[in-house]
């Protein structure tokens, strides 16, 4: 795997260097609209409106682009459609239904550092020839299917996670590094 990954970096870093600048601005903008209180104190109306706006011309503009070209995505298309998708995320959580329709996902998403490192390694034992060697031989059903139970299994180990410790793993080596000291990881228990 390693001597397939150096063949291929020459064609990836060509990649990287065009996406790079965008993905610098996407955060960015992200940085700045949480620092703003956007997405703090969102207002529910112009998450909707951004959602649908966002998801209709995203859609419109990736299945244009496919039917031009059915090797790459338009890059706007994308970019719309996921700040729908986040919009959309976002006007629901803050909602009173909503906070108990995507409460589930709160431990995911607190260890999402951990849970994406997770992934690619026991992606990589499925489906890479060191592993099983699967890539190629299932069909999209059964792919999908993998796919789906160890996203459950990473919801379920996530909230057993995090009842008993303050971070996931990789979660809590970053913020000893960060900080330079070791973090408490153990929650207190509080006194009633």
């Amino acid at each position: 795997m390693l001597a397939l990954r150096l063949r291929e970096m020459p064609h990836i870093l060509s990649l990287h260097a065009f996406i790079f600048p965008r993905t610098i601005g996407l955060f960015l903008l992200g940085a700045y609209a949480w620092r703003s209180g956007i997405l703090r104190t969102p207002h529910q109306g112009l998450m909707f409106v951004i959602a649908v706006a966002g998801i209709v011309s995203g859609a419109t503009l990736t299945i244009l682009g496919y039917l031009k070209n059915p090797m790459f995505a338009d890059p706007s298309g994308t970019l719309q459609l996921a700040l729908g998708y986040a919009a959309a995320i976002i006007g629901i959580a803050n909602l009173a239904s909503g906070k108990t329709l995507l409460g589930w996902a709160v431990p995911l998403g607190r260890m999402a550092f951990t849970n994406y490192l997770m992934q690619s390694l026991i992606f990589s034992a499925i489906f890479y020839g060191y592993g099983l060697g699967l890539f190629g031989r299932l069909g999209a059903a059964s792919t999908l299917a993998i796919g789906i139970a160890i996203y459950v299994a990473q919801v379920l180990f996530s909230k057993w996670w995090l009842g008993r410790y303050r971070y996931g793993p990789v979660e809590w080596l970053w913020r000893t590094l960060m900080y330079g000291a070791a973090q408490p990881m153990l929650k207190v228990e509080t006194a009633r």
